[in-house]
């Protein structure tokens, strides 16, 4: 159990991390592009992967902040990640799930730019490879 344990709820944080980062990326890049009010250039990349960013950010803070609290808490304080939840929506609302949001906006927000920035000039020299052979 030592290697694997908190596999399950790490990979329901990735996953929603993962989802956030790469949808909303998309979806950004594809709408300014549809609406023509920008080029596909390094200006909407830096747009969509902020974007990206802040949206991650928001989707997996309270995941993050629960996942802390309940590690850290004593042994049987908390049943489960459920009732930690549940305990921090009672001890200090909706504001309390998004302790420690800016850092980790910047933290996020500066992998998707070196993540999506790569990303774009790899797909446009492989393209230019495909279309020239």
């Amino acid at each position: 159990r030592g290697l694997w344990s908190g596999l399950g709820p790490n990979i329901v944080r990735l996953s929603i991390c993962n989802i956030g980062e790469v949808v909303t990326y998309d979806t950004v890049k594809t709408s300014i592009l549809a609406r023509g009010w920008m080029e596909d250039a390094f200006p909407l990349h830096f747009v969509g992967a902020v974007c990206a960013g802040f949206v991650t950010t928001t989707l997996t803070s309270p995941v993050d902040v629960v996942k802390t609290r309940y590690v850290n808490s004593a042994p049987g304080q908390f049943r489960g990640p459920l009732h930690c939840a549940a305990f921090l929506a009672k001890e200090g609302g909706f504001t309390n799930f998004y302790k420690g949001c800016v850092p980790s906006f910047f933290r996020i927000t500066g992998w998707n730019l070196l993540m999506f920035m790569t990303y774009e000039q790899v797909r446009k020299v492989v393209s230019k490879k495909l279309t020239s052979s």
